[in-house]
């Protein structure tokens, strides 16, 4: 039997500052007793393509192209607070990425060309730089929604985007772990 990779290609945000705006931002939200599933913050990335579950040479080859890409580093500033499929009905929560999101568009678009010839399942959607905070398992309280309301124009933070990377993605009843299978350097 074919052993399948889950998988996906992102962006790590580790900026330290960054990374505590944010995750202050969670707590307060986990105080207001939102029911939610909060993302880690050492599992913090903005996602370039998720690749799902495919096998280890599908993988193989995934590593090989993305080593095609070329692309500068780049800053990135994330603000604001939103949600999908919108605020009124909201599934998942985010943080936006103001500066650089043109970049980072550019780079996943060419992410997504180098591997447009290996059979991958199609993503859902077109891509939306984002950073997954949580995924709501009921609707928003008035304290969360107030809390939400009072960040929407809120600046986290930035980084420098030196690399992206192939993650393993492995499920476990406390959560995902990612498990870093490749870096590229950008230059």
């Amino acid at each position: 039997m074919t052993e399948l990779i889950r998988s996906f290609i992102a962006v790590k945000i580790e900026a330290p500052e960054t990374v505590a705006r944010i995750g202050i931002l969670q707590q307060d939200l986990q105080k207001s007793g939102l029911h939610a599933k909060f993302v880690e913050t050492e599992n913090f990335h903005l996602t370039l393509r998720f690749l799902g579950e495919i096998p280890l040479t599908t993988l193989e080859t995934v590593k090989n192209r993305l080593s095609e890409v070329k692309f500068h580093p780049f800053r990135i500033s994330l603000k604001g607070v939103g949600a999908f499929p919108a605020m009124s009905r909201p599934r998942v929560l985010w943080i936006g990425v103001e500066e650089g999101a043109e970049d980072l568009v550019s780079l996943a678009n060419q992410v997504r060309g180098k591997l447009a010839s290996i059979k991958l399942p199609e993503p859902d959607e077109d891509f939306h730089p984002h950073l997954t905070i949580a995924r709501l398992k009921g609707p928003l309280n008035a304290e969360a929604r107030k809390i939400i309301d009072s960040s929407k124009d809120l600046l986290f933070g930035t980084q420098e985007i030196k690399y992206f990377a192939l993650y393993q993605s492995i499920l476990t009843p406390r959560g995902p772990i990612y498990k870093e299978l490749m870096r590229y350097e950008l230059s």
